[in-house]
């Protein structure tokens, strides 16, 4: 509830007095005093009870020493109908031996007779803005519980889309690749079989026939990929990264034996994570560095560690062609590719397969870099 509505909301005070003439008086006095709130009264204990259950109001003024049932006996009952009901008891000097069975019950203020108007008015304000704090903590109370229910609610229906999304996924990009396969086959077959009496145009469309069933495949291949890494569970566990790393750059240097590219693998990076999926989002950083720095006589990839803003944060530094920070946005989307690395191969699934695997971690990934400077990628776990 918005904090003026609270202040503005009308709060019902009973006044429980046996003395009729204390109790127009005080009660004349207190009206005029707050005028936005409620006041009712009652004669004595019993009837103040008998009010209270009517009423519910936020609070008690009560004299002590009253007939048929006194202040104290009417207080224990009211806390037993509502034990968040304020009360505030006045006494005189001489009642003070009723002071402990008032702190036994709980009563919340004290006032002496002969009654200090301007203290007491201090204590009907704090009471009062009691009573206010309470009701804007239950209200918010309401509100988190309808927004969790809410939340819940559309957390579920997500995660039930993203199930049958992912099926969707799967299904169709496994569906895909025996037809792929029958199609890239056949245009083989074809080609040996029909080369010597077909025209020139036909071969280089059973050629194109060929290549492009290639490529389709090595799409599909990445669509399974990427639905395969983005369920699989996780089990994290303390995982040496600088080891993972030095594997990923032997087998990197391995496949093109023929490229100078120098690593530096910082040496005791360690982190809490599954290492099996943190394979993946190396070989997929480290293997984009790899890629994109091809053109470079002098390469230089780097892995490491550092602290930003009393993070750990693990980063991935190349000097490769770098990208165009306009279009940086796109580079943890899936088969979203910069224009600036269309002339690389990949479907732009690497990336949005590191990042899901990272934020499935808790952590959070990001680059930065330059056009034709290089690129640095980090994240967190």
């Amino acid at each position: 509830m918005d904090q003026t509505l609270l202040k503005s909301a009308a709060i019902s005070i009973l006044y429980v007095e046996d003395d009729q003439d204390v109790r127009d008086l005080l009660l004349s006095m207190l009206v005029l005093r707050y005028p936005e709130h409620s006041f009712f009264t009652a004669d004595n204990g019993l009837q103040g009870l008998d009010r209270f259950q009517e009423l519910r109001p936020e609070i008690i003024i009560t004299d002590i020493s009253m007939p048929e049932m006194d202040g104290i006996s009417m207080a224990s009952g009211i806390r037993e109908i509502a034990p968040e009901t304020i009360i505030i008891a006045v006494t005189a000097h001489s009642e003070t031996r009723n002071l402990l069975q008032a702190i036994e019950i709980g009563i919340n203020h004290y006032v002496m007779k002969p009654v200090d108007y301007e203290r007491f008015c201090c204590v009907i304000d704090q009471s009062i803005e009691t009573v206010r704090i309470k009701e804007q903590l239950r209200d918010q109370h309401d509100q988190i519980i309808t927004l969790n229910t809410a939340l819940t609610t559309r957390t579920q229906e997500l995660e039930s889309l993203n199930v049958e999304l992912e099926a969707f996924n799967y299904t169709v990009a496994h569906d895909l690749r025996s037809p792929m396969f029958s199609i890239c086959g056949c245009s083989q077959i074809l080609l040996k079989k029909l080369a010597a009496d077909i025209d020139e145009q036909s071969i280089e469309c059973l050629q194109v026939i060929y290549k492009e069933t290639m490529h389709m495949n090595k799409i599909i291949e990445a669509l399974l990929n990427f639905s395969r890494f983005t369920r699989k569970s996780i089990a994290k566990q303390w995982t040496d990264i600088s080891s993972i790393a030095n594997k990923i750059a032997r087998n990197l240097k391995l496949r093109e034996p023929q490229r100078q590219v120098t690593f530096t693998i910082a040496e005791g990076v360690r982190g809490f994570a599954d290492p099996t999926l943190l394979d993946v989002v190396l070989e997929n950083l480290l293997g984009n560095a790899w890629k994109y720095s091809a053109k470079n006589d002098a390469a230089c990839i780097e892995f490491g560690s550092t602290n930003l803003e009393e993070e750990l944060v693990y980063f991935v530094r190349d000097n490769g062609v770098g990208f165009d920070h306009q279009e940086s946005e796109n580079l943890f989307v899936p088969f979203q590719r910069l224009q600036c690395n269309k002339e690389f191969e990949g479907f732009g699934i690497g990336l949005a397969t590191a990042s899901r695997i990272i934020q499935r971690h808790g952590g959070r990934i990001w680059a930065d870099g330059e056009k034709g400077r290089g690129a640095t990628f980090y994240f967190s776990l």
